[in-house]
Order: C-alpha cells, then structure tokens, then sequence
C-alpha cells in the first residue's frame, strides 16, 4: 500500500465490539415494546446509520405503534446500553492497540469518524484509555449528513489537514464505505456483522479479516 498520512476510524464495530451489545440489548427491549419482528436480522439493517436515521426507520418500520412507544424504546434502549458503556466500557476488536500503537510510532494521527454521539464516543474511548491515541474525533450530531453521505469523512480529513487520496478510512459497514468513497477517500473493510456484499467490493481498497492485517497492510508501504 502507498504511503499515507493519516486514519480515519469508525467506531463500532471497528475499534469497539459494541454492536452486539446494542444488539442484544435492543432485541430484548423490542419485546417489551411490541416491535415485532425486531431480532438480529432487523439489527443489521440499522448498522451504519445516524442516530436520527436508525429512530426515522423504526417509524416507518414500526407505523402500527404509537409514536410514543416508538420514543420510549428508542429512549430506554440507548439509555440501556449508555449505561453500559460508561460502567463497563465495550470489549476491543481484535488489533486495535496494536495498529494505533504503530500508527503512532509512524507519527500517522488517527481520528475517529463515527455515527454515534458525542457522549457515546468520549465514553467508550476514555474508558478504554484510547484517547491520546487520536488528534481529534467527529461524532454524527456533530454534521449535518450522516453517512453514507461524505460529510463526516471530509469533516475528519479537514481536522487530519491531509489529502484525500492520502488518507485511508478503517470501516466496518456498507454506509460507512459508500460515505468514504463519495468522499474519495482509499477504505479498508473490516467486516463485523455484515459481510462486504458486491458494492461493497467494488468500493474498497481492500478487505481484512482483522485490523492485524490493516496493520501488516499499511507497514507495506
């Protein structure tokens, strides 16, 4: 691989193992509020979207319940996994410390790039102590446009003051690679829930099982 001059992350399901937490959390409140149907199938639906996108889908989804019921799960399911989030943290994928470390060595300043909120990010990254690894982050209520439009990419290269095409984007959803490549900025895929599907393909630098292999990867340049 050429030679770059920064990362851009995403966060779940990248960095952090959180989307079975949310997952599991959210199919068991679904229940409770009588969205049915609502199981892991009906998760991976949502992954990658904004947090203002995921609660418009569940409307439209879920139209035969009163909004309110809508508000409350969407509510208690974050307030649910916020919690936690800030008492326990979520467990790192696999490479993390070891690809940010090197990075780091390299003097190749990483940012973090994700849908969630703001609250979500400094919770989870502080509590794994990953924060100075990282010039900066963009939170998804910090754009205007989620992913997949290229917002929040452009936002996270303008912060990294590199070019694009010298920039690499770590994602592990299909919305995240549609946003990185409008964006035209090289992503690798780091498959989490979802395997990478035709467009996805065609859309990426590369796909790695791991982000041991984007470290290997990147040291080949």
């Amino acid at each position: 691989m050429k030679k770059i001059n920064g990362v851009i992350f995403d966060m779940d399901g990248l960095i952090f193992d959180t989307e079975a937490i949310y997952c599991k959390s959210n199919v068991a409140m679904a229940k409770e509020y009588g969205l049915k149907e609502y199981d892991e199938a009906y998760y991976r639906t949502e992954i990658g979207l904004s947090e203002e996108h995921a609660y418009q889908k569940y409307l439209t989804d879920y139209a035969y319940l009163p909004e309110e019921t809508i508000q409350q799960f969407f509510k208690e399911s974050r307030s649910k996994v916020s919690k936690t989030f800030k008492e326990n943290g979520a467990p790192l994928k696999p490479g993390v410390v070891e690809l940010l470390t090197y990075l780091n060595q390299e003097n190749i300043p990483c940012i973090v790039a994700s849908s969630n909120t703001r609250v979500a990010i400094d919770q989870l990254l502080e509590k794994a102590n990953l924060r100075d690894y990282f010039v900066d982050t963009v939170s998804g209520d910090e754009v205007t446009h989620a992913k997949p439009h290229p917002e929040i990419v452009e936002v996270a290269v303008k912060k990294l003051n590199t070019k694009a095409s010298e920039t690499v984007m770590l994602e592990d959803s299909l919305n995240g690679i549609r946003a990185s490549f409008s964006a035209n900025v090289p992503v690798i895929m780091v498959p989490d829930l979802i395997a990478p599907d035709e467009e996805a393909l065609e859309k990426v630098y590369a796909v790695k099982k791991d982000l041991f292999e984007v470290k290997t990867l990147i040291e080949e340049k």
